[in-house]
């Protein structure tokens, strides 16, 4: 949300003729069934009946405040996490779980979090206020890192980032104002990285 609805606002200035219908949501769109012109997917693309476009990497990020840090201490291996307070995403679908990469192979922290919450706003707003470590895309976390407010812990422990990828059908003709959009976020994006 913070990086397409600024670019999708961005792009009806251009081309205000056009009309876009953003669905901001985490379930997996049948591009097709749905008549879904475009859709931004995280993760390896296992269809072969649309077209994916790579946009960019999805990192990650591990962090805390510096007042949480202070009072609980700073971790510096997973081993460490036991003795943490986590804030969990509610859509995660292994319970509060972090599979984050270790030296012989996953590691896996699993531990009731003191919060769990269905946005990602309001668990980083629980992060800035010391209430536990927050596992987090970069791109949510880009102003509170800058400013301090949040601090990377767990960095050679964070998760492998995963591919971002722009998905359309395969039309035979497309629409101009969708090759239009696609043209706009890769060139939008590639500013960005």
């Amino acid at each position: 949300a913070c990086v397409i609805s600024p670019l999708a606002a961005a792009f009806l200035q251009t081309w205000p003729e056009v009309r876009i219908e953003l669905d901001l949501t985490n379930r997996m769109v049948d591009l097709v069934n749905e008549g879904v012109d475009l859709a931004i997917r995280i993760g390896d693309i296992h269809q072969t009946d649309v077209v994916a476009k790579y946009l960019c990497p999805y990192r990650m990020a591990i962090c805390a405040s510096p007042e949480y840090l202070a009072r609980h201490g700073t971790p510096r291996t997973p081993a460490d996490l036991v003795d943490h307070l986590c804030l969990s995403h509610t859509v995660w679908t292994a319970r509060n779980e972090w599979i984050l990469p270790g030296v012989t192979g996953e590691v896996r922290w699993k531990r009731d979090a003191i919060l769990r919450c269905n946005d990602g706003h309001g668990l980083r707003m629980a992060a800035v206020a010391g209430a536990g470590l927050l596992l987090q895309p970069e791109v949510l976390l880009a102003e509170e890192l800058a400013t301090g407010k949040l601090v990377r812990i767990l960095e050679v422990f964070t998760p492998q980032p995963r591919p971002i990828h722009l998905l359309w059908r395969q039309d035979l003709r497309p629409l101009p104002k969708l090759t239009r959009f696609v043209e706009h976020v890769l060139s939008a994006v590639q500013e960005l990285i």
